[in-house]
């Protein structure tokens, strides 16, 4: 099912071997990423509280022009488990760079 569904990932283009076992295994066991309830919660909770902060942008200044996250909602969620998974591993400090779309949301 993962090779004939709506979603693909290119990847042929990748020489190394353990880059695309990785990459095969996360695609083809798909149980390996099942979330918790708990997981699905907070996933939820953090699209539902950008989103409210993008509303509170549109009225506070409907006449400026802004960059919603439209696309990139689930975004914020990953980037914050990156975040937090990497300060538990020790990084100390991050550099994002990115372009205009949701970035207020980031900060």
């Amino acid at each position: 099912n993962v090779y004939i569904s709506s979603i693909g990932v290119e990847y042929s283009h990748i020489v190394d071997l353990n880059q695309i076992e990785w990459i095969k295994k996360k695609l083809e066991y798909p149980g390996l990423n099942v979330l918790s309830r708990e997981d699905k919660l907070r996933i939820l909770n953090r699209i539902i509280r950008s989103t409210n902060f993008e509303m509170y942008l549109a009225k506070k200044y409907p006449s400026e022009k802004r960059f919603g996250l439209e696309g990139c909602d689930v975004m914020i969620s990953s980037l914050k488990d990156i975040i937090d998974d990497s300060t538990k591993m020790g990084v100390e400090s991050f550099i994002v760079g990115m372009a205009h779309r949701g970035r207020l949301n980031v900060l």
